[in-house]
């Protein structure tokens, strides 16, 4: 009973002791475990901690190995690159469990060398490397393909040449590719087409070449491609119209040509497009306008045609439109207006049409409208005054007509307003006057007329006023001076009258002042010579009296000094001679006396120097030849005396020397054959005596050369040669006492135009050169002695106009080339050894107005072919052959200019001539004395002090004015009114011409009626 009572108890004891025998088994099998793992994973973490600090110290090893090779000043920036350890190292980061290099960033740290050095394979984890905006040059290693894990690369702004490898197409995990701003060339490698993952491609800012390839078509992740500013051609890739996720693209600054992708249609994430500065063509795709998140839109500077594609109106995210500098065509669609968002708008240098969009009043957020440099008419919209926002409006260089809307004066922001350069009329809208906010203001070259608003005084802001080329009148206002922020100020060719407000002294910023041709008078303000700022002072072509002011003396800036054509008088002051940046001085067409200061020798920058046309006397100084930079120097209708400066021939500069009309005396200086770059020297009418020097020679870019009317001697010498002498243009040596033969070779470089050299005493044949000088306009060689047939010496000019051999010996028949002249306007050869009949081609002459043949051995009948009856105008030159005289075709008059001119006259308004149309009555009576009235009549001119002045065209009614002054010669008349007459005619160059004075026509008319009487 007991035992089995107490079997429970064991049963229990039993299961305990299994269990408890069971842990202990279990713990001992645990604990055996532990023990082996604890083992293994001890030699595992050591391995792996070996290989760690092997890669640390490979890596740390390509590293400071590069930097060695960096230039020295770079090693300095990277200091902290020393040890085993990278991770601690500047611009190095670590992954923060293999302690592998990950990310090489030093961007802007002044790095100088290259990548050779580099050894990529070093770095297997390399995900960025970013060095940009440093100094790194040469090629770009191939064996960056190493980088496989590479997500960013960016090398931009560096000097890296050479092209773009290839191998970096095996990068398949870069998501961004930045190359920016380099010295890359050749080709966009094809293999960039399959870097699947890229989404950042720029490229912009290198040399690359070559087309862009189609393969980029591939990148479907891209969102913004920059391939602008290279020398990429060819086409534009249907391709990139695959490009869905693109929202940036700038194909902008290369050579691409081909018209615009219908396909970009399908970029609707597209934000930017960026086409300009390139060939482009054709039409602008109305596709275009389905681009609906499109809010930049470049496509200038191409030449697309066509219109501007209304469907541009579903763009309504626009804010920037840019189609200016193309060849578009057609109106401004009404369309355009509904881009609310639009704030930027330019549309200028097209073909555009039409009037202006009244639509475009809807553009309430445009701060900037360029339509300037089209063909837009009509009115400007007053409508534009409601643009609220707008802070810059140029419309210039089209035909817009009307007058300036008053309602700009609602544009309280705008700061720029151009309008110059149409057809609009009427006052300047005071309200412009409001536009405080204003500094830059052009309205030149329209037909603007009244006054200039004194309102404008109120602008406060501005620093360009353009009102040049108008019809304004009035006084320039005193207000004008309290623009303190002026610093350009254009007046010129209006009709303004008054004087220069003193105010303008104010103007302290001022750097150009111009009011050119205007009717202002009065002293020039000495407070002008306070504008300290000033550059550019042109006061010319005005009827300003008094002196030049001493105080521009002090406009220690100044480069352009512009007081010609005006009423100056008394001597030059010396002070201009204390503008050291001065460049161009022109004080010519006054009335200055005295000498030239010899204070000019310190404007060591002068280019420009023109005193001609004035009173001046004295001698010329020989500071002047310390003027290095000189190039055209005009003292010419003076009444210089003494030498001509020997110094002057420092000026190796020097392209224009003219001296004409003044009294200068001696040899030519030798020294001015050093003058290599000169093209036109003038010395004609002076009283210089000697010879030519030999050193002429050296002029080898001589164009044009005046020796007429002095007292030059001797004959040419042989250095003289006329060989170097390949661009002349015109020879001028008459009225002289030259001996010995003409230069032979005259017309060695083909150019020759003008041959004169009238009243010497050459001997010889026509030099040969002209034989065939097709170049020839004028030749006068009448009053020597040349000898040599005729018929040999002259070929067929085209641009023939006069020609005068009389008075020489020469010989032969007249040649049938004359006849193929076409435009010879007067052939002469009279009173020479002329033998045989005329030749009939002489008759297809047909510009032929005057033929003088008088004094020769002519001998037959005249060719019908001549057209005789055709010669109405029967004033007789005394060309008389077999009984027959020859007569003018058309009137011509001679003039008090030493010379006779077929041409509109060319003297200073002191003129006397005669119609031929007129004078038939007198015909036979002048015929035997012809070329003695002519020598009188210049005679008598000199002696009533006559001098020829500056060139100009005046225009003459030959069939009233004469026929006054001749019936005034027979005592029907008033010389007086005869010659008001003449003057009533005159054209538009008569406020540059002098006064006439009645004592000296009077003389010249004497003269006549004494050689009439004989």
């Amino acid at each position: 009973m007991t035992s089995l009572s107490n079997k429970p108890l064991f049963n229990q004891f039993i299961s305990s002791l299994v269990f408890f025998l069971l842990v202990v088994v279990i713990l001992d099998f645990v604990c055996s475990s532990t023990a082996s793992v604890s083992s293994v994973t001890s030699s595992f973490i050591y391995t792996n901690n070996k290989v760690k600090v092997a890669e640390e110290r490979e890596e740390a090893k390509a590293l400071l190995k590069w930097k060695t090779n960096l230039h020295s000043k770079s090693q300095s920036f990277l200091s902290s690159w020393a040890g085993s350890n990278p991770c601690n190292w500047v611009g190095i980061n670590c992954d923060d469990k293999s302690g592998s290099v990950t990310h090489l960033n030093l961007s802007s740290h002044s790095l100088k060398g290259t990548l050779h050095d580099l050894s990529f394979q070093s770095f297997p984890n390399l995900l960025s490397v970013d060095l940009s905006y440093n100094s790194l040059l040469g090629t770009i290693p191939s064996n960056i393909v190493h980088l496989s894990k590479l997500s960013v690369l960016n090398l931009s702004y560096n000097q890296f040449t050479g092209i773009i490898p290839s191998e970096i197409g095996q990068l398949t995990s870069l998501h961004v590719f930045y190359l920016a701003a380099n010295r890359m060339s050749g080709l966009i490698p094809q293999e960039l087409g399959g870097l699947s993952s890229l989404r950042e491609l720029n490229l912009s800012s290198n040399n690359l070449t070559g087309a862009i390839p189609a393969s980029l078509g591939n990148l479907r992740n891209l969102t913004t491609l920059y391939l602008h500013k290279n020398q990429l051609s060819g086409s534009i890739p249907q391709e990139l119209g695959m490009l869905s996720s693109l929202n940036d693209l700038r194909l902008s600054f290369n050579n691409l040509i081909g018209t615009i992708p219908a396909s970009l249609r399908n970029l609707r994430n597209l934000t930017t497009l960026y086409l300009g500065k390139n060939q482009l063509s054709g039409f602008i795709p109305h596709e275009l306008g389905m681009l609906s998140s499109l809010n930049d839109l470049r496509l200038p500077f191409n030449s697309l045609t066509g219109t501007i594609p209304a469907s541009l109106e579903n763009l309504r995210n626009l804010t920037i439109l840019y189609l200016h500098a193309n060849q578009l065509s057609g109106s401004i669609p009404q369309e355009l207006g509904m881009l609310s968002s639009l704030n930027d708008l330019r549309l200028s240098f097209n073909n555009l049409t039409g009037t202006i969009p009244s639509s475009l009043r809807n553009l309430r957020n445009l701060t900037t409208l360029y339509l300037g440099k089209n063909q837009l008419s009509g009115f400007i919209p007053h409508e534009l005054g409601m643009l609220s926002s707008l802070n810059d409006l140029r419309l210039p260089f089209n035909s817009l007509t009307g007058t300036i809307p008053a309602s700009l004066e609602n544009l309280r922001n705008l700061t720029i307003l151009y309008l110059h350069a149409n057809q609009l009329s009427g006052s300047i809208p005071q309200e412009l006057g409001m536009l405080s906010s204003l500094n830059d203001l052009r309205l030149s070259f329209n037909r603007l007329t009244g006054t200039i608003p004194a309102s404008f005084g109120n602008l406060r802001n501005l620093t360009t006023l353009y009102l040049n080329m108008n019809q304004l009148s009035g006084s320039i206002p005193q207000e004008l001076g309290v623009l303190s922020s002026l610093n350009d100020l254009r007046l010129s060719f209006n009709s303004l009258i008054g004087t220069i407000p003193a105010s303008l002294g104010n103007l302290r910023n001022l750097t150009t002042l111009n009011l050119v041709e205007n009717q202002l008078s009065g002293f020039i303000p000495h407070e002008l010579g306070m504008l300290s700022s000033l550059t550019n002072l042109e006061l010319s072509t005005n009827n300003l009296t008094g002196t030049i002011p001493a105080s521009l003396g002090n406009l220690s800036n100044l480069t352009i000094l512009y007081l010609y054509e005006n009423q100056l008088s008394s001597s030059i002051p010396q002070e201009l001679g204390m503008l050291s940046y001065l460049n161009d001085l022109r004080l010519s067409f006054n009335r200055l006396t005295g000498t030239i200061p010899a204070s000019f020798g310190n404007l060591r920058n002068l280019t420009t120097l023109y005193l001609n046309m004035n009173q001046l006397s004295g001698s010329i100084p020989q500071e002047l030849g310390v003027l290095s930079s000189l190039n055209d120097l005009r003292l010419s209708f003076n009444s210089l005396i003494g030498t001509i400066p020997a110094s002057l021939g420092n000026l190796r500069n020097l392209t224009t020397l003219n001296l004409v009309e003044n009294q200068l005396s001696g040899f030519i200086p030798h020294e001015l054959g050093m003058l290599s770059s000169l093209t036109n020297l003038e010395l004609s009418t002076n009283n210089l005596t000697g010879v030519i020097p030999a050193s002429f020679g050296n002029l080898s870019k001589l164009s044009g050369l005046y020796l007429r009317e002095n007292k030059l001697s001797g004959s040419f010498p042989q250095e003289f040669g006329m060989n170097n002498f390949t661009q002349l243009k015109v020879f001028e040596i008459s009225q002289n006492q030259f001996i010995g033969h003409l230069p032979d070779n005259v017309c060695h470089g083909g150019l020759l135009e003008k041959f004169i050299a009238i009243d010497n005493h050459f001997i010889g044949s026509i030099p040969k050169s002209l034989s065939n000088c097709s170049s020839l306009i004028r030749v006068r060689l009448d009053g020597n002695q040349l000898i040599g047939n005729i018929g040999e010496s002259f070929g067929v000019y085209p641009r023939l106009l006069y020609i005068d051999l009389s008075y020489n010996k020469l010989y032969g028949q007249l040649s049938t080339n004359w006849g193929r002249c076409q435009n010879l306007t007067s052939l002469k050869i009279s009173n020479n050894d002329i033998s045989g009949r005329l030749p009939p081609e002489l008759g297809k002459a047909i510009q032929l107005h005057v033929l003088n043949l008088s004094s020769n051995k002519i001998h037959g009948e005249i060719p019908k072919e001549l057209g005789l009856p055709r010669w109405r105008y029967t004033f007789v030159l005394g060309y008389q052959i077999q009984g027959h005289y020859f007569f003018s075709r058309d009137p011509i008059c001679y003039c008090n200019s030493r010379q006779v001119s077929s041409h509109l006259l060319r003297t200073e308004a002191r003129i006397f001539c005669f119609s031929r149309l007129v004078m038939n009555q007198y015909a036979r009576k002048f015929s035997s004395t012809g070329m003695t009235w002519k020598r009188s009549l210049n005679d008598k001119a000199k002696e009533a002090g006559l001098k020829v002045r500056e060139t100009y065209l005046v225009k003459v009614n030959l069939n009233t004015g004469f026929k006054l002054i001749m019936a005034a010669m027979e005592g029907r008349g008033s010389l007086v009114e005869a010659w008001e007459a003449l003057r009533s005619f005159y054209g538009p160059g008569e406020r540059s011409l002098r006064r006439l004075e009645y004592k000296n026509t009077r003389s010249i008319c004497r003269s006549i009626n004494v050689v009439n009487a004989k």
